[in-house]
This record gives C-alpha cells, structure tokens and sequence, in this order.
C-alpha cells in the first residue's frame, strides 16, 4: 500500500498564492501524521527555498509530535494546510484564546505570513537538521540548544517585522 500511495504522487509547481511548493498529496501526509502519532520520529528532505536561507534544500531534517502548548515563536513547526499538503514554516506568533490555539507561520523566503492555523493543524516540531556536503561540509544542528532557541526566536522577530512591513508597503 505504501509503494502504490507513493506513486500515485504526483509533483507540481509552486502555488501561485503562496509561493509553497505542492509536492504531496494529502494521502501521504496522512501517513507521516500516523508515523508522528505513533510516536516515531519522521526523517524528511528538504526541497524547497522558502525556508532559505536557514533551509536551503537537501538537508535531512528530524521531526518529532509535541504538545502543540509547548510549541513557541521561532520553531520551525510541521503542520497541514487546508488543502491537507505538508508544509514546514517558521512560526511567527502564538495566540492562545479559551477555545483554541493557533499559529502564525511563515517561510523565511517568503514575504507574507501563512494564514493562521490551529493546533490541531500541526503534526509536528523540527528537532535536528543534517546538513551534507553541498552546505559546505556536513553538521548537525540541534533546534533545542540554547543557541538555536535563541536564534529561531530572532530570526522569528525579523520575519514578523518584515512580514508587517510589507503589508503596510502594499496597502499604500
């Protein structure tokens, strides 16, 4: 069944909204969120730029399910959007309200902000990212060091000044 999901696959261009590229259909993500609830870790490759210039494309990244509370503005989460396509953005902003949480995610590359999604929409968190030899030499970087909390929450910062500061250019 797996080998007959992953051919029925089909790979397309970016969308013309978003700038995402769609790679997968919701089948498959489906499978990667029974593999995170199962409480199994999920190796993926990056291909796609819109995470650049932190995720270039070809890095090998660890992604583990974690209670979406404990999630926080700078982790690079993995979630569904509404089409249900597997998308890793940056989060941006948290809003908790009594009824729900929801996420304000973005692609480092891209100048606009994803529309806000909810808790239930994310499937998991970016742990580790195995760079090779094309990013000048192989390393491991661990998302939960000090360093790169710390890191993400700026480069999260920048995204959200940068995000509002093209809307507000765009209005005019």
């Amino acid at each position: 069944m797996l080998l007959k999901l992953l051919f029925q696959t089909r790979i397309s261009g970016p969308d013309s909204e978003t700038g995402r590229t769609r790679m997968l259909k919701p089948a498959v993500t489906e499978l990667f969120q029974e593999i995170l609830d199962s409480g199994s870790s999920l190796r993926v490759k990056v291909t796609g730029r819109i995470m650049a210039p932190m995720l270039k494309g070809g890095e090998i990244l660890t992604i583990k399910k974690v209670p979406h509370l404990s999630l926080r503005k700078g982790d690079l989460v993995f979630f569904k959007d509404n089409p249900g396509n597997p998308v890793i953005h940056r989060c941006i902003k948290k809003s908790t309200s009594k009824d729900d949480i929801t996420f304000q995610t973005k692609g480092d590359a891209l100048l606009r902000p994803d529309k806000p999604i909810h808790h239930n929409q994310v499937l998991g968190k970016v742990f580790m990212i195995e760079r090779g030899p094309m990013h000048s030499g192989f390393a491991t970087i661990n998302m939960e060091s000090t360093v790169w909390m710390v890191m993400n929450y700026l480069l999260a910062s920048v995204n959200s000044i940068k995000s509002r500061i093209y809307c507000s250019l765009s209005a005019i």
